[in-house]
């Protein structure tokens, strides 16, 4: 298939959809909503990789949006390296399941995961 032109045009102007979710994390109700989405979907399916990718965007988000320090204070008070939070958010390294809800307590939220009967 051979785009014209005009595809092309349009292509090269539209955005990022990285760049527009991230924007969009930057207000908390969506971001919690988000993460409360993902996370019921992993509990139901068990996909952890659509559920650390979801929770590494909204770390992105965090990070963006705060003061330079961002990465540092979260890494400290995470009791993670700072390099692995670094490689984390910038999908060079996934995190495991331990770390993943050690950064959903420290981006300030709290889960309440119950069994039921299959």
């Amino acid at each position: 298939m051979t785009l014209t032109k005009a595809q092309i045009e349009y292509l090269e102007k539209a955005p990022n959809w990285e760049d527009e979710q991230i924007k969009h994390l930057q207000d908390p109700e969506y971001q919690r909503g988000w993460l409360e989405l993902t996370l019921s979907e992993f509990l139901e399916d068990g996909n952890i990789e659509t559920f650390i990718r979801c929770l590494t965007y909204v770390v992105k988000a965090r990070v963006k949006s705060s003061s330079r320090g961002e990465i540092s204070r979260l890494a400290r008070e995470l009791n993670i390296d700072r390099s692995n939070l670094s490689e984390i958010v910038n999908g060079d390294k996934q995190p495991r399941l331990e770390t993943a809800f050690k950064l959903l307590n420290g981006l300030g939220y709290k889960y309440d995961i119950k069994l039921k009967s299959a």
